[in-house]
């Protein structure tokens, strides 16, 4: 029990610093003996829990994943309004984004990195594609929006596929602008983004809410 505790620690920390590492140079710059450094683990430990860089990117990239699908989980499960249950889900993942170094990895990979898709199964799971995980937000605005809707908060006539379209890809630039430049996208990007989307959908009545 004590070695899988310590085997646990030292794969979260070489996830950790492979993802600060990849986030601030990008894969193919990353030096697995830096990553081992940062990480306080000898290249062995490393080559013991990720076999390859590759393998390492992938991991991050999975990690990045379930931190993004943990915040939509989220989103769905929240009582109160859905519509403002999808404004907090977009500042969410902006703080995601600006703070969280993993789900900023993830997203420098899946623009830089290289890709594995119908690559063989190896020990840390199945390859993912680069953009899964944000594919996967489109289904979450739609059910947000379905629920916005079904509780009268839209407006009546309101498109909720092209609604729902277009949120998804604002936020997939917002999601490109954070792979360019650190501490985007503020809080206050986010703010004006909802400002100008907010009279489509709801009346001024409801947006005083």
């Amino acid at each position: 029990m004590v070695k899988q505790e310590r085997a646990g620690r030292t794969r979260r920390a070489v996830l950790l610093a492979a993802a600060e590492t990849f986030a601030r140079v990008g894969f193919e710059a990353a030096s697995l003996v830096d990553i081992s450094r940062r990480a306080g683990v000898s290249k062995g430990a490393l080559y013991f829990h990720f076999v390859s860089k590759q393998a390492l990117a992938d991991g991050v990239r999975r990690a990045s994943g379930r931190e993004v699908g943990s915040a939509a989980l989220r989103a769905l499960r929240a009582d109160g309004p859905a519509l403002q249950g999808l404004i907090d889900f977009s500042h969410e993942l902006a703080r995601m984004l600006r703070e969280d170094v993993v789900v900023r990895a993830g997203v420098r990979l899946g623009r830089q990195g290289p890709r594995r898709d119908g690559a063989q199964e190896g020990p840390d799971g199945p390859p993912v594609a680069s953009d899964v995980a944000w594919r996967s937000l489109t289904a979450v605005v739609h059910r947000l929006l379905d629920r916005a809707a079904e509780a009268g908060e839209l407006r009546p006539g309101v498109d909720r596929r092209a609604a729902a379209e277009l949120l998804t890809a604002v936020a997939a630039g917002q999601v490109l602008l954070a792979g360019e430049e650190t501490g985007r996208p503020g809080p206050e990007a986010v703010s004006r983004l909802w400002t100008a989307a907010l009279p489509a959908l709801v009346t001024a009545e409801h947006r005083a809410g």
